[in-house]
């Protein structure tokens, strides 16, 4: 059966403002590498990596509780319906139609926070970022086995030639750091079945309500663990603690906002900015800066990432031939 074709309403805001659309995933890049130096400084200065991430989770969350107010409004402004109850926003919020799909999706996001947050506190942010660029070469091995999506010829040779460049900034055998530098791999690969699982759910709820499920689950399964490795935070830690929860979730909405003003295939080359960020950060915060087999392994899986949006772009196109036939 051939794919519904778009709608009028969605080809206008897939190609309404491009330019405003790069210009938030490229601020977006911005504020996950500030993200990810605050993990650093945090679990590099003695606060344990699991706290770290309570407190993301902990402001996360707030800010989940204030998107929804006007998530509505943010997402579909043209087709939002008038609210009936100033309830009635968070209630949409907590009305999960898959609560199962949502709280595993959730477990995964948590797993991934985890583990990259552990790879930062070890390596330079640069390194770490570069790898966790593998992330869309998973997506599309797993969308194949999980969504059943068609992956032709070409887009499999991406996927190896991308693992290849991740092998270059990995450089097995020459040291431990070798270990630490595993961790984005892995993070990357939950993250990415984590986004496929974000695909299914999109079906049945909306973004705030897989944003305050996510933030929600990462909360009660890391306080849990607080009583038994809690240091108490300073005043300028709390401070940092927030600002990881907020900028977080502002990175996020970003990212949304983004993809609903211009198409994956025109903004998604736009996200590898990400990895100048963490370079610049990095050497200005820590006074760190990448190897140079960090820069061509990056410029292999950053070419194969780009080469496999245009790929999806052929696809999509072809789908809307189809169902336009």
């Amino acid at each position: 059966m051939a794919d519904k074709p778009l709608s009028a309403r969605e080809k206008q805001i897939a190609g309404d403002r491009p330019l405003f659309g790069i210009l938030c995933l490229v601020t977006a890049g911005f504020v996950f590498s500030f993200f990810n130096a605050i993990v650093k400084y945090l679990s590099t200065n003695g606060m344990p990596v699991m706290e770290v991430a309570w407190g993301r989770y902990v402001f996360h969350l707030v800010f989940a509780i204030l998107y929804a107010g006007v998530a509505r409004h943010v997402e579909r402004p043209a087709l939002a319906p008038p609210v009936r109850s100033w309830l009635q926003p968070w209630r949409e919020m907590l009305r999960a139609r898959k609560p199962g799909l949502q709280f595993l999706r959730s477990l995964l996001m948590l797993a991934t926070t985890l583990l990259f947050f552990l790879a930062v506190s070890h390596i330079d942010l640069a390194s770490a970022t570069a790898v966790a660029f593998v992330e869309p070469m998973v997506i599309t091995i797993l969308s194949h086995f999980l969504l059943k999506e068609r992956v032709g010829t070409r887009r499999w040779s991406a996927v190896a030639i991308g693992f290849i460049g991740v092998l270059i900034v990995i450089r097995p055998g020459f040291g431990m750091v070798s270990l630490a530098i595993l961790l984005p791999v892995l993070s990357a690969s939950t993250g990415a079945t984590y986004n496929v699982l974000t695909r299914i759910a999109a079906r049945h709820d909306g973004n705030a309500t897989s944003l305050f499920y996510a933030a929600l689950v990462g909360c009660l399964v890391l306080s849990a663990f607080m009583p038994f490795l809690w240091q108490a935070p300073s005043f300028n830690e709390w401070l940092l603690l927030a600002a990881l929860g907020l900028s977080g979730g502002l990175a996020h909405t970003l990212v949304i906002r983004a993809f609903s003003y211009a198409s994956a295939s025109i903004i998604a080359p736009f996200i590898y900015l990400q990895l100048v960020w963490a370079t610049a950060i990095g050497y200005v915060w820590f006074d760190m800066l990448p190897a140079i087999t960090t820069w061509i392994g990056g410029a292999v899986i950053i070419c194969t990432g780009i080469y496999t949006a245009h790929r999806e772009r052929i696809r999509a196109r072809e789908r809307m031939a189809m169902g336009e036939r």
